[in-house]
């Protein structure tokens, strides 16, 4: 699917602009992507034609990625705190926010701290910050969609524990959805359904494909997401 718009947008106050992609339906409910570390908008283009029926869907380039500015730092709060301007300048609220690995990190702190912001929130393959053993990145011989800068500073991140974050967990009022990556991929699954058992309102679902689930599976993972979206929806309407 070609996206009906590609844009920057200057971010006020953060010296910095983003690049985006614009999906589906101006009235549709509002959907936002948010890719993993080292990728771009674009790892998403397997789930947006099933996702941009009845979503309008932004998927960002974040901070250090693809056609977004580069920058002197970075770590995940700087880059929830890219997506919260972005989102506020673009009047999107109440969205279904998707983030897969780093982009789930960033969703959670997102939802954490603009609670307002998400109605419904997706984490694909992801945990907080806590330690675990990661081969840190070789400097690129060759141009890369993103800054290496950025992958090394936020290997680092994910790899040190954030007790705030997990923390913060036992607070967010939003449903969530966590999807699994089973045991091809470097999170262990316990370790997500610890992230379940935290979160209030929260559905874990298996996927026994690797880390990239929505990439190995796009079918099967947007329809996962879809059913449980209109299962939430119908629960609310019910209470």
């Amino acid at each position: 699917m070609v996206a009906q718009t590609r844009t920057r947008l200057p971010l006020p106050g953060r010296g910095a602009a983003y690049v985006y992609d614009v999906y589906g339906p101006e009235g549709g409910t509002p959907m936002v992507l948010l890719h993993e570390l080292g990728g771009t908008a674009k790892r998403w283009h397997g789930v947006v034609p099933s996702f941009a029926a009845e979503h309008r869907v932004h998927a960002f380039d974040l901070r250090g990625h693809g056609d977004s500015d580069w920058a002197s730092e970075y770590s995940h709060r700087l880059i929830a705190d890219d997506v919260i301007v972005a989102m506020d300048a673009l009047e999107i609220s109440g969205a279904v926010l998707v983030g897969h690995s780093t982009g789930g990190n960033v969703a959670l702190l997102v939802a954490m701290h603009r609670p307002d912001l998400v109605s419904r929130l997706v984490i694909e393959d992801v945990v907080p910050p806590a330690p675990r053993d990661r081969r840190g990145p070789g400097r690129a011989t060759r141009p890369m969609p993103h800054d290496w800068e950025c992958i090394a500073s936020l290997l680092v991140e994910a790899t040190t524990y954030d007790a705030w974050m997990w923390e913060q967990l036992e607070l967010l009022p939003m449903p969530t959805l966590i999807v699994a990556g089973g045991g091809n991929s470097h999170i262990p699954p316990e370790d997500l359904e610890k992230v379940a058992h935290r979160i209030p309102e929260a559905d874990l679902v298996h996927f026994d494909v690797g880390h990239f689930v929505h990439r190995n599976k796009p079918a099967e993972f947007a329809e996962a997401v879809l059913a449980w979206l209109a299962s939430r929806d119908r629960a609310s309407v019910s209470r």
